[in-house]
């Protein structure tokens, strides 16, 4: 696997930690684990009026215990109360299985105080356990184990370091000829990128690094613009690909950066991107208009 492979794969895996809420998360969850760990780990769902005992699942050979939370939105309250209540229930049901019992959540930005607190002082009152968290570090600690084939049947094929050199014009014009154009009723103000524009958006270091790859392409894009035989074709596609950003951007709940980067380039590949030559093109396009400020926000002087 090369390094434009792995970036796309982490890319990728960062959306769809940012997406998954409850049972989509825990989906996530023993997709991952049983990919990273085949024969391995085992996945446990409610069964009847048992339920699952508290058990999300199970490593035996590392002998990890696993209880999956992943609330819209995190109360540290709650979130105690789930903790307190899944650690006793696993002690009670499994307690000669496991030696570590892991925390598993969706809380992108980490955890509350009063939930380290309490995940601290469960260590101290259970001193024969070892007591743990997984957030999106974690996770993505086991997700870098996974080979390039184990990847490819999960997201499908990547941006390769081949197809991203290798980018012409043929697929550029493939990839911005099936976008439907916004009416050209507006002026345009074309500005150029300022220094901390990534920072200043709040883009994580996946897709940052992600943005990078097609940014090597940004003279190619502006080349291609320049020998389109419509003057107003670049114009055209920028205030286009301005509207759906401000379209993603005004949502509510707000999106995180990182989503509406994902929304912006499942909208503008549709059903056309599967290789990797195509999918190289359209993030060179979308690299190109974050370059140009017609993408997210300059980052303030």
């Amino acid at each position: 696997m090369d390094k434009h492979q792995q970036q796309y794969y982490l890319k990728d895996f960062r959306i769809a930690f940012l997406e998954s809420r409850g049972n989509e998360f825990q989906k996530l969850f023993k997709i991952l684990m049983e990919k990273a760990y085949p024969n391995d780990f085992m996945a446990c769902r409610p069964w009847g009026n048992i339920g699952d005992r508290k058990n999300d699942g199970y490593l035996p050979s590392k002998r990890m215990l696993f209880q999956v939370y992943a609330p819209n939105k995190m109360k540290a309250s709650e979130a105690i109360q789930k903790i307190n209540e899944d650690f006793e229930g696993a002690k009670k049901h499994w307690k000669q299985y496991f030696d570590h019992w892991i925390f598993v959540h969706n809380a992108i930005d980490g955890l509350s105080p009063p939930i380290i607190e309490r995940l601290l002082e469960l260590k101290q009152e259970n001193p024969e356990f070892k007591v743990g968290h997984w957030g999106y570090e974690g996770l993505r600690i086991e997700f870098l184990q996974l080979n390039l084939q184990t990847l490819e049947t999960w997201f499908g094929m990547a941006i390769d370091t081949q197809s991203a050199v290798f980018l012409g014009y043929t697929e550029l014009e493939a990839v911005l000829q099936h976008i439907n154009l916004s009416p050209f009723d507006k002026n345009p103000n074309v500005r150029e990128v300022s220094q901390g524009k990534i920072e200043a958006n709040l883009l994580s270091p996946e897709v940052a690094e992600f943005l990078k790859i097609g940014m090597m392409k940004y003279q190619l894009v502006k080349d291609f613009f320049k020998r389109w035989r419509n003057p107003k074709y670049e114009t055209q596609i920028a205030l286009t690909f301005n509207d759906k950003y401000s379209e993603f951007k005004e949502q509510e709940p707000p999106l995180h950066p990182d989503l509406i980067f994902a929304r912006l380039e499942e909208w503008a590949g549709g059903t056309l991107t599967k290789t990797p030559k195509e999918k190289a093109a359209l993030l060179a396009i979308l690299a190109y208009l974050f370059e140009q400020c017609e993408i997210f926000e300059d980052a303030q002087a």
